[in-house]
């Protein structure tokens, strides 16, 4: 990151938070291990740092638009990016061509947050009379730490949450966990969630795998990045560093050809294949030390 773009890679770090340990809760015990060296960032910081980034290199940057690659205002485009996430809508409508392979997984959870404070990326259990609940969570800022609650899908339905509210849900993980929260509530970021809706902010994970990664549309070439076209379950807290080496790979792709002397919109399928093959190598390794820690 630091090679494809120091600017960026000194805004980011600079606001990372570290840590080391790996704290196990289980049956009453805590089991620590040490040396692994993590870090993490706020979403919305990390968001801000790329568009301040983004501005300052000349990009036009609009929000609250819906579009999609057939939009007549990309029609002079040569190349089109669609990093429209995990329910990708590019994806979808182009599933013929990039044949996702989408497998949806047994269990549920909810993605919440803390004022509490970890020293450690920390997994507890807690056993109920329908099954196991654990938790994932880890602090992002001086202030705040994710919590990520997980269940199987007969347990999360055995306790009544498929019928519970926002609230509900939240009220129930924080008495469930309690002890590990010290008297911290949980944070909900889910703003966009009817918070009436019963059980939506449960969801199931997807591990979603491409066989092709772009197309041609009829006028511009669509490449797929990030989590429309891969995912790694949140075990091992990756998917935004994939979707970062996915951009990182794709420009350096272009430079190459640019050092070659071929430029023209003729060499982009040329581009977007070596990206494609380059990329899944790393993406396939991640994907599978994902899918263990899932397991």
């Amino acid at each position: 990151f630091h090679a494809a773009d120091a600017p960026s890679y000194r805004a980011i770090t600079r606001d990372f938070h570290h840590w080391d340990d790996i704290d196990v809760h289980y049956r009453g015990t805590r089991i620590t291990t040490g040396g692994h060296g993590f870090c993490g960032i706020a979403r919305q910081r990390l968001l801000d740092i790329l568009r301040e980034r983004a501005i300052a290199l000349g990009v036009q940057v609009s929000f609250e638009q819906q579009v999609d690659d057939t939009d007549p205002a990309f029609a002079d485009a040569d190349l089109i990016v669609a990093a429209d996430g995990i329910n990708s809508r590019t994806r979808t409508r182009h599933a013929a061509v990039f044949e996702p392979d989408i497998e949806r997984r047994e269990c549920r959870y909810i993605w919440l947050g803390t004022r509490r404070t970890f020293d450690a990326f920390t997994f507890a259990f807690e056993q109920t009379e329908h099954g196991w609940f654990q938790i994932h969570a880890y602090q992002f800022s001086p202030e705040l730490s994710t919590v990520i609650v997980e269940t199987r899908e007969e347990t999360w339905r055995a306790h009544g949450l498929e019928d519970a509210d926002h609230a509900q849900s939240i009220a129930f993980c924080e008495r469930l966990f309690a002890e590990h929260l010290g008297g911290h509530p949980l944070l909900s970021n889910a703003r966009h969630l009817d918070p009436l809706k019963r059980g939506t902010a449960w969801i199931n994970f997807q591990r979603v795998k491409c066989e092709q990664w772009s197309h041609f549309n009829g006028r511009s070439h669509v490449v797929l990045m990030g989590d429309a076209v891969h995912t790694a379950h949140f075990a091992i807290g990756s998917g935004t560093k994939l979707a970062l080496e996915d951009a990182i790979e794709l420009t350096r792709q272009f430079k190459q050809q640019g050092r070659l002397g071929n430029i023209g919109a003729e060499h982009i399928p040329e581009v977007l294949a070596r990206y494609q093959e380059l990329r899944a190598v790393d993406v396939i390794r991640l994907q599978n030390a994902a899918w263990n820690a899932m397991e």
